[in-house]
């Protein structure tokens, strides 16, 4: 199986087993998520933490689906599958001896954050303000340039072939990566606005095709997201 094929599965497995756990617990009251269920959109600015690329971060997006568990009134806990679509630039040249610029490229992921968010104010049972934190885990790892034309220029400072960054592609496998997320959160009348930074736990460059005889290759990569969300029930 390619790892388009991978990806595509691995999509509908997420989707539809998170549709039916929202939609079992939401028309029939009980089940894990407790009636409310959501979608959210948002952007992302990402941040690759490997030692051995000059990158530039840039806005990226994500979509998804979020459940709740009420488990006090104080504390809810969000789960979240998401898409999201990053984007950022790492600095190459076109020969070793060209004037260096700026290669753009998206990293594709699909996420499954567990968020615990506790209300700090609550202003008349209208306006919930929050802080949160929780695990997030990760799947695929797969950097991919935007402009064909430049497929074959060098990435500094290892002077590295953008081909080396398609993790998962070149191993024919899907990878797993988790960060730690925290952040605030305000609710009003089932609209959700969250500002999160996430910071990587794992090192998604143990994947690479490339060594160094001089470094070790790694990092950890982190990134800021901004999301709007909209949910079916409301608070209380």
């Amino acid at each position: 199986m390619s790892l388009k094929s991978y990806k595509f599965v691995l999509f509908l497995f997420l989707l539809l087993g998170f549709a039916n756990a929202n939609s079992q617990s939401y028309y029939s009251g009980g089940g894990l998520f407790e009636g409310r269920f959501g979608v959210t959109v948002g952007t992302t600015n990402y941040s690759p933490g490997a030692n051995f690329l000059f990158s530039k971060s840039a806005p990226g997006y994500k979509v998804g689906f979020i459940g709740t568990v009420f488990i006090s009134e104080k504390f809810e806990l969000f789960v979240e599958m998401n898409y999201a679509r990053h984007f950022m630039k790492f600095v190459g040249r076109e020969y070793k001896t060209s004037k260096p610029e700026d290669i753009k490229f998206k990293l594709e992921t699909f996420n499954v954050p567990f968020i615990l968010d506790y209300t700090v104010l609550n202003l008349k049972d209208e306006w919930f303000f929050g802080i949160n934190a929780g695990p997030s885990v990760s799947f695929l790892y797969d950097y991919s340039i935007l402009d064909d034309d430049k497929k074959d220029y060098v990435l500094e400072p290892l002077y590295s072939s953008p081909r080396d960054l398609e993790f998962d592609s070149n191993k024919e496998k899907v990878s797993f990566n988790a960060f730690l997320a925290m952040g605030v959160s305000v609710e009003y009348n089932r609209f959700m606005a969250t500002f999160r930074y996430n910071k990587g736990i794992t090192d998604p460059y143990r994947n690479i095709n490339l060594y160094s005889p001089v470094m070790e290759l790694k990092g950890k990569d982190n990134y800021f997201e901004f999301s709007l969300v909209y949910l079916f029930e409301d608070k209380l």
